[in-house]
């Protein structure tokens, strides 16, 4: 009896412990759940935004305007010579040997508009040299706008680098009988040149052409 009873007091404790850990282990907290690590949005920007720079003036000299007289020059030496026509009355910087620079005898040499004519030994395609020149704009100037592009011609705005200046340029070439450009001319000024440039540059661009050899 006492064998028994010993027995039967062990299979109780026994129940009872395992009831404990089950009941332990019903009364457990789950595992935290990790929260997802999201960016929080910023309410400013994390990054300062630089304001907008606004152009400094334009120089005070008269605007160009349409319908110029014009008169005929030559650039360059036979075999290799172009003629063209420039607006009557307007003097010549010589850049170099190959290219020079038209504008009103009274305008300031800086800020106002001209016209710039310029022999090329590139031996590149009229639409090789666009795509040069959109490159040298985009690389060296800010605020670089393309207003207009074809195979021969490209117009950009920019600002000047020298005096914050708005400018408005547009280049043109005129390629041989082998494709390869041997003129340039470009048209240059302010916003309230545009209609005056773009008569200029029609105006000269008709007038382009080489000059027969003999």
């Amino acid at each position: 009896m006492e064998m028994r009873g010993l027995g039967t007091g062990l299979a109780l404790v026994l129940v009872g412990v395992a009831g404990g850990y089950a009941a332990a282990d019903l009364m457990r907290d789950e595992p935290a759940s990790v929260a997802e690590i999201r960016p929080v949005p910023a309410r400013d920007p994390s990054i300062p935004v630089d304001p907008e720079r606004p152009f400094a003036p334009d120089i005070d000299y008269p605007a160009l305007r349409p319908g110029l007289e014009y008169e005929p020059r030559t650039l360059g030496d036979p075999p290799f010579q172009w003629a063209y026509r420039v607006p009557r009355g307007w003097t010549a910087s010589v850049v170099s040997l190959q290219e020079i620079r038209w504008r009103p005898a009274d305008e300031p040499l800086v800020g106002g508009f001209a016209l710039r004519v310029k022999l090329s030994n590139q031996h590149k395609s009229p639409a090789a040299m666009v795509e040069q020149k959109l490159e040298e704009m985009q690389g060296g100037y800010d605020d670089v706008e393309v207003l207009d592009r074809t195979q021969n011609l490209i117009s950009f705005s920019y600002r000047d680098p020298d005096n914050d200046r708005l400018r408005f340029n547009t280049f043109r070439w005129f390629g041989s009988a082998d494709d390869a450009t041997t003129f340039e001319m470009s048209v240059a000024g302010r916003e309230v040149d545009r209609a005056g440039l773009d008569d200029l540059l029609e105006q000269v661009a008709r007038s382009v052409a080489p000059v027969p050899a003999g």
